[in-house]
């Protein structure tokens, strides 16, 4: 068998600028990832804090379903200005142990509902107003309001999601800095 004579004009191996264009192309993959990972640790997060909204406005809802005496005598009508829970609500006691009248009840619902808020969500409140006709109410609308932290950084939020966001928020929950997260729920009777 006969070899060919090697050239020794011809380069072997892999020469350095090689070297340093595949690490780059590594680097830039890798830092793709990271960034990636970030971005879905982030929406996680906020996946979780609107199930935890889901759940809680599902429980005002069934508190009202139970006691709509009161929701007809407006006691679960909360509004007002967007105003963070701050500390853990007291639960209020009835006059009159075990035997606790509909406005009572709906003061224990209310104080038990803004507990669990402040227990799951961070910065929340709440906001319940009703529909009336004929003096019975036929629907309610809740907002369960909250401030991400992932998200309030006013420049880093695209104009289009905060925009959104205020149409879901009630009206003395928008226009705020930072905005805070609104998830609205119909409740009919």
């Amino acid at each position: 068998m006969t070899r060919m004579p090697m050239n020794p004009g011809r380069q072997r191996g892999v020469s350095l600028v090689e070297v340093l264009v595949a690490l780059l192309v590594v680097s830039l993959g890798v830092l793709a990832v990271t960034g990636l990972q970030a971005t879905a640790a982030r929406y996680g997060k906020t996946s979780e804090f609107r199930a935890m909204a889901t759940l809680l406005a599902s429980d005002i809802a069934d508190r009202m379903r139970a006691n709509k005496p009161a929701v007809d005598a407006g006691s679960y009508a909360l509004s007002g200005e967007f105003s963070p829970i701050d500390d853990v609500p007291e639960i209020p006691s009835c006059a009159i142990a075990n035997a606790c009248t509909e406005p009572e009840l709906a003061a224990i619902d209310i104080a038990e509902w803004k507990r669990a808020l402040y227990s799951g969500l961070p910065s929340p409140d709440g906001y319940v107003a009703t529909e009336s006709i004929g003096g019975k109410v036929v629907a309610a609308d809740v907002w369960v309001a909250w401030l991400d932290p992932s998200a309030s950084n006013s420049e880093t939020k695209a104009d289009s999601d905060e925009d959104e966001n205020k149409k879901e928020c009630p009206p003395g929950f928008r226009d705020l800095d930072p905005q805070p997260r609104c998830l609205y729920v119909r409740v009919g009777f």
